[in-house]
C-alpha cells in the first residue's frame, strides 16, 4: 500500500475524545488522511443518560456532535454501518457500498445490549427493547409517559448491574405512579440499594412470570455479530484482547479501546473512566506508530469511583469504590454533575477551535449547489453570448429527442463535493441532478458523468473514484436507469483536506416522459393556482453552520436524511392522480436549488408572464404566505445567529430587484406583509433566499387537486 489511511471505527467515547485531543493539540494528529465511520451523527454521553430519563437534562444537552467535530479537524465523516473487517487484507466492509482500505485502524464501536435467548420473542413482538441504542430506547420510554398511572401493567427493567439500578431510580422519578419491577439477582445487589428500591416502591423479582407492560433490557454488553465471526481473540463478553500498547493481538496496525476492548495482562471491568483515561496514551501511540517510534504502555487504574443517583427529592446518591459503598445526601451527586457537565461542555462550544483565519472570514465559500454562480452573472453572460433565450425562458431540462409518443429530456448539474464521504456525496450529486428531470415530469433514463479527482496518491485516488462511481450507480440502480459513459480527470489546484472534498462531479441526466405527456414547464402558471412545495428549506444555512463548526442539534440532521431520498415517487403519484382525472393537473413546476426559493419562483412568474403577454392575458403574481413556510429543525435559530450561505448576498439582489418595481408591478408579494414583525419577516426572507441542494419541488396547480396532493406537498401561497 502506497498511502496511509487512518480509520476510526465507531463514534464511541474514546474516539470522540481522541478527536477532541487532536483539536486541542494538533501536533499529536498523524499527518495522513483520516476517516471516522459512525452509525450516527451524534453520540449520547452515556453517563448523563439516566439523568435524561429522570428529567434532569434534555437529550440534546447530552449529545456530542461527531460530524461537526470531524469537520473541524478536516476528517472525513462516513455515516454507515460496517458488515465486517478483513484484518488480513486491511479492508473495512459495508452492506451497501464498496470496502475501504486502511493502513491503521482504531476500534471504538462501544458495545450492544446483550439480549438473552429467553427475551428474543419479547423483542420480536416489540414488548421488550434494549437500553442501547440510547436514542431509540428514549423514544420508547417517552411513548410510555401516557401510562403513568397505577392501573397500567407494570413496566419492567431487567438487569442486576449498577446501570440497571440507576435507570430504575430514574424511571421512578419520571413516573411517580406507575408500578415498576426490577428483575435481578438479589445476591448481586447491595443491601442498601435493595432497601432504597423498596422505599421507592420499585419491586424486585427474580423471574418475569407475571403480566407486564413494556420490558427494558439492561442485560450487559455484547460485541457486534460480525466480530464474533472474525479471527480476533475475544474474552467471554466479546471484548477484543489488546497488549499494553493498545494494539490488537496479532494485528499491530489495529488499536482497540473503550467498551469493545480489554488489556489482556491487566483486566478491568468496562467503565467510562477507562475510555476517558486511555485517550492520552492512544494519541501518543498513534503518532509514534506513524513515525516508527516506540509506543507507550498503558496501565489502567485498579479501581474507579462509580456513582449511582437515586433521583429523589433528597438528592441521595450511592458511590462505589471497589467493595466499598458510600451513601450521601448530595455530595457525590454534585460531584457527578460537575464531572459530567465539564465533560460535555468541551464539546458544546459555539465554534470549535479552527484556524483563526477561517473564524474571522465573513463568508466561507459554500459547497454543493451554493457554489453556483449568481443568477444575475449567469443571465448577463448568456445575453452577452447571444443566448438570451436561456436567460429569458429558463427550463430545468431540454427536449433532445421525440420518438413516437415519447420525449427524451436532458439536463446537466454538478458541484464541488458537499460532504467528505465520497460515496454519499456522489449519491447526493446524482439525486440533485435528477431533480431537474422530476421538475419536468420525467423519470431517469440514463446518465453520463464527469469526475474531477484531487492530485493525491494513486491508491487514494482509486478509493475516491471507486466510491464516487459506486455512489452514482447506487442511485441509478434504484431509479432503474443506466450509466452510459463518462469522463475522469485530475485537478491542477491544490488538494483540499480532507482529500474527499477535492472531488468535483458533474452529471448529465437523460429522462423520459410518461408516454403521451409533454414536459412540465416553468411558464404555465395560471391565475387562481395554488403553490405547493415538497420539502422544507434551509439546506444552505445548515451547511454554512456546519462549515463554521457550530453545534447542531440531533434534529438538524434530518436534512442529511432528506438529501438521500429520491423524489421520483412524487412524480409517479402525480401521474396516478392525473389518470384519475383524465387530464394534466400540473400547470407549472420547478425545483428549488442554488438561487433559492425566491430566485426560482421569480423565474416561474416572469416566464409565465412572458407567455401571457404574448397571448394578450393579464400578468399574474405569486402571493406567498410566510406563516406556511417550513424550515428544517434549528434553521431559524441559525438565521438569528447570522448564519448565511456564501451565495446569499447574490441571491439577495434577486429580492432587491423584486422590490425595485412599483408594488403593482412586483412579481412576488407576501400575505399581510405590513402586519408581520420586521424581525420575523426578515428571517423568513432569508430562508427564501437560501440556496438548496436536493431541494424541494415547487408546483403550481388548480386548488381542487390540493387534497389529493397533501400527503407529500404543503401549500405556501397562491397565484393572483
Amino acid at each position: 500500500m502506497s498511502f496511509n489511511h487512518l480509520i476510526l471505527i465507531g463514534g464511541g467515547h474514546s474516539n470522540v475524545l481522541l478527536m477532541q485531543k487532536w483539536l486541542m493539540h494538533p501536533s499529536l494528529m498523524p499527518k495522513c488522511p483520516i476517516s471516522i465511520i459512525s452509525r450516527d451523527f451524534n453520540l449520547v454521553y452515556s453517563a448523563m443518560y439516566p439523568g435524561v430519563i429522570a428529567g434532569e437534562f434534555k437529550l440534546d444537552e447530552t449529545l456530542i456532535d461527531i460530524y461537526s467535530l470531524a469537520n473541524s479537524l478536516k476528517i472525513s465523516f462516513i455515516k454507515d454501518e460496517i458488515s465486517d473487517i478483513n484484518f488480513f487484507h486491511r479492508k473495512v466492509l459495508f452492506y451497501k457500498r464498496p470496502y475501504i482500505k486502511y493502513s491503521k485502524l482504531v476500534l471504538n464501536f462501544g458495545s450492544e445490549t446483550k439480549v438473552e435467548r429467553e427475551f428474543n420473542e419479547l423483542v420480536r413482538n416489540e414488548l421488550a427493547f434494549p437500553i442501547k441504542p440510547f436514542k431509540k430506547s428514549y423514544q420508547i420510554i417517552k411513548s410510555e409517559d401516557i401510562k403513568n398511572n397505577s392501573e397500567e401493567l407494570p413496566f419492567v427493567i431487567i438487569g442486576s448491574g449498577l446501570a440497571a439500578i440507576e435507570i430504575a431510580f430514574a424511571l421512578r422519578n419520571r413516573w411517580r405512579n406507575r408500578k415498576l419491577i426490577l428483575i435481578c439477582d438479589p445476591k448481586k445487589v447491595h443491601n442498601q440499594i435493595i432497601e432504597k428500591l423498596k422505599i421507592l416502591n420499585i419491586f424486585l423479582r427474580e423471574n418475569i412470570d407475571f403480566a407486564h407492560g413494556k420490558v427494558l433490557l439492561c442485560t450487559g454488553n455484547k460485541c457486534p455479530s460480525w466480530l464474533e465471526k472474525n479471527s480476533l481473540k475475544l474474552d467471554e463478553k466479546g471484548r477484543i484482547h489488546t497488549n499494553l500498547r493498545l494494539q490488537v493481538s496479532n494485528f499491530p496496525d489495529v488499536f482497540a479501546v473503550g467498551d469493545c476492548a480489554l488489556t489482556t495482562k491487566i483486566r478491568r471491568p468496562a467503565s467510562g473512566v477507562y475510555a476517558v483515561r486511555v485517550v492520552n496514551t492512544l494519541a501518543i501511540n498513534l503518532k509514534n506508530d506513524f513515525n516508527d517510534k516506540r509506543l507507550k504502555d498503558w496501565y489502567p487504574q485498579k479501581q474507579s469511583l462509580q456513582i449511582v443517583k437515586v433521583f429523589n427529592d433528597s438528592q441521595e446518591t450511592f458511590a462505589f469504590f471497589g467493595k466499598l459503598i458510600f451513601k450521601s445526601s448530595s455530595f457525590f451527586g454534585n460531584l457527578k454533575n460537575k464531572i459530567d457537565k465539564n465533560f460535555i461542555k468541551q464539546f458544546k462550544l459555539t465554534e470549535m477551535q479552527i484556524d483563526q483565519s477561517e473564524i474571522h472570514m465573513k463568508n466561507i465559500d459554500c459547497r454543493g449547489c451554493a457554489a453556483k454562480i449568481s443568477q444575475n452573472l449567469l443571465n448577463n453572460a448568456l445575453k452577452d453570448s447571444k443566448l438570451e433565450q436561456f436567460a429569458n425562458n429558463p427550463e430545468d431540462a431540454s427536449e433532445v429527442l421525440k420518438l413516437d409518443n415519447k420525449i427524451l429530456l436532458q439536463s446537466v448539474d454538478g458541484f464541488p463535493a458537499l460532504i467528505s464521504d465520497p460515496w454519499l456525496n456522489a449519491r447526493i450529486t446524482t439525486l440533485h441532478a435528477c431533480s431537474d428531470l422530476w421538475a419536468c415530469g420525467a423519470k431517469l433514463h440514463s446518465i453520463n458523468t464527469s469526475i474531477c479527482l484531487p492530485k493525491v496518491e494513486k491508491d487514494f485516488q482509486n478509493y475516491l473514484c471507486t466510491h464516487s462511481l459506486n455512489g452514482i450507480n447506487s442511485v441509478v440502480n434504484e431509479l432503474k436507469g443506466l450509466v452510459i459513459g463518462g469522463h475522469t480527470y485530475e485537478s491542477r489546484s491544490s488538494s483540499s483536506i480532507p482529500y474527499s472534498l477535492g472531488i468535483d462531479i458533474s452529471i448529465t441526466v437523460n429522462g423520459l416522459l410518461v408516454e403521451g405527456n409533454k414536459p412540465w414547464q416553468k411558464s404555465g402558471m395560471e391565475c387562481g393556482d395554488i403553490l405547493l412545495m415538497s420539502r422544507p428549506l434551509g439546506v444552505g444555512i445548515f451547511f454554512a453552520a456546519q462549515m463554521r463548526n457550530m453545534y447542531l442539534s440531533s434534529n438538524a440532521y434530518e436534512i442529511m436524511n432528506n438529501l438521500l431520498i429520491s423524489q421520483q415517487n412524487l412524480i409517479d403519484d402525480i401521474y396516478s392522480i392525473q389518470e384519475r382525472f383524465g387530464k394534466k393537473i400540473i400547470n407549472a413546476c420547478t425545483d428549488i436549488t442554488g438561487f433559492g426559493f425566491l430566485g426560482h419562483l421569480k423565474e416561474m412568474v416572469e416566464a409565465s408572464n412572458d407567455i401571457r403577454i404574448r397571448n394578450n392575458k393579464k400578468k399574474i403574481k405569486a402571493l406567498i404566505d410566510l406563516s406556511l413556510l417550513r424550515a428544517y429543525p434549528q434553521i431559524f435559530e441559525l438565521i438569528s445567529q447570522g448564519v448565511k450561505s456564501s451565495l446569499f448576498k447574490e441571491n439577495q439582489k434577486i429580492y432587491d430587484q423584486i422590490l425595485s418595481n412599483d408594488l403593482q408591478e412586483q412579481s412576488i408579494g407576501f400575505v399581510q406583509q405590513d402586519k408581520i414583525m420586521s424581525k420575523l419577516f426578515s428571517e423568513r426572507i432569508e430562508l427564501l433566499l437560501d440556496p438548496q441542494t436536493c431541494g424541494p419541488l415547487l408546483i403550481s396547480c388548480h386548488p381542487i387537486y390540493e387534497k389529493y396532493l397533501n400527503k407529500n406537498w404543503y401549500k405556501i401561497g397562491e397565484v393572483i
